[in-house]
C-alpha cells in the first residue's frame, strides 16, 4: 500500500503521476493548525515523478509543492520549534483513521491521528535554491 492510498483526493496522484509520488526526503516548508481540529502540512518535493502533466512541461520548475490536510484530529503530539528541514513522513492506517508521523531526529516530532487525510493540492514549484 502506498501512502496516498489512505488519502482522499488520491486520484490526483494516480492520474497525474501514474501512481508514483514518493515522500522520501521532502522538505517540511510550513504547517498550520486550525481551530477545527485540522492541520495543513506543506512540503517541497525534489524527486519529481517521471510522468507529469503535459501543461507542466511548458513551465519552469524543479520541485513539487504538496499540501496535505488532516481533519478531525483526535490524537496529536508536537515537539520542536522550527521547520524547513528534510524528512520522510510516515503515513499509516491507525484505529479508524490515518496517522502521519514526522521525526527529523533533531528535536522536531509531529504525530497526529485524524478521521480524514486529504491531498489538497500538488503544484509545480520553482525553488531558487536549486536553480
Amino acid at each position: 500500500m502506498k501512502w496516498f492510498d489512505l488519502a482522499d483526493g488520491n486520484e490526483k496522484i494516480k492520474f497525474i503521476f501514474n501512481n508514483e509520488l514518493s515522500l522520501e526526503d521532502v522538505e517540511l516548508k510550513k504547517l498550520i493548525f486550525n481551530d477545527i481540529s485540522s492541520i495543513r502540512l506543506y512540503f517541497i518535493i525534489k524527486n519529481i515523478p517521471k510522468t507529469i502533466p503535459e501543461k507542466w512541461k511548458k513551465r519552469e520548475f524543479n520541485a513539487l509543492y504538496l499540501t496535505l490536510r488532516c481533519m478531525g484530529i483526535y490524537k496529536s503530539t508536537l515537539r520542536g520549534n522550527s521547520i524547513g528541514f528534510t524528512c520522510s513522513p510516515i503515513i499509516n492506517k491507525a484505529d479508524d483513521g490515518v496517522q502521519i508521523t514526522i521525526d527529523n531526529n533533531n528535536g522536531f516530532y509531529l504525530s497526529c491521528v485524524a478521521d480524514i487525510f486529504h491531498i489538497e493540492s500538488i503544484e509545480p514549484y520553482l525553488d531558487e535554491r536549486w536553480k
